[in-house]
């Protein structure tokens, strides 16, 4: 996850996603956030090709982690609830 002034750009071993609104922590440290969320497959990808399902962004930091919950906003299930470490750097498998 890259957090700028504008929002974020997040990446997932096979999707991608943004929150395309400034994050702003409640006093509990938690944040509740529309973007979007893109799926990729294998094999070579075209600019300007695929566009992201709408998403919602749940977190809650404290310190140096962040617990955040991405979920569809036309699904009941999370896509996936991560832990997220400030300045660590993680290992992602791409899709081939």
């Amino acid at each position: 996850m890259e957090v700028s002034a504008a929002g974020a750009r997040l990446e997932f071993d096979c999707a991608g996603g943004t929150i395309d609104q400034p994050i702003v922590l409640d006093a509990r440290g938690q944040f509740d956030l529309k973007g979007s969320y893109t799926t990729e497959r294998g094999g070579p990808r075209r600019d300007g090709g695929r566009t992201g399902a709408p998403a919602r962004y749940v977190g809650r930091v404290g310190g140096d982690t962040m617990r955040l919950t991405v979920r569809l906003e036309a699904e009941k299930e999370p896509v996936g609830v991560f832990t997220l470490k400030r300045d660590y750097d993680t290992l992602l498998t791409k899709c081939r």
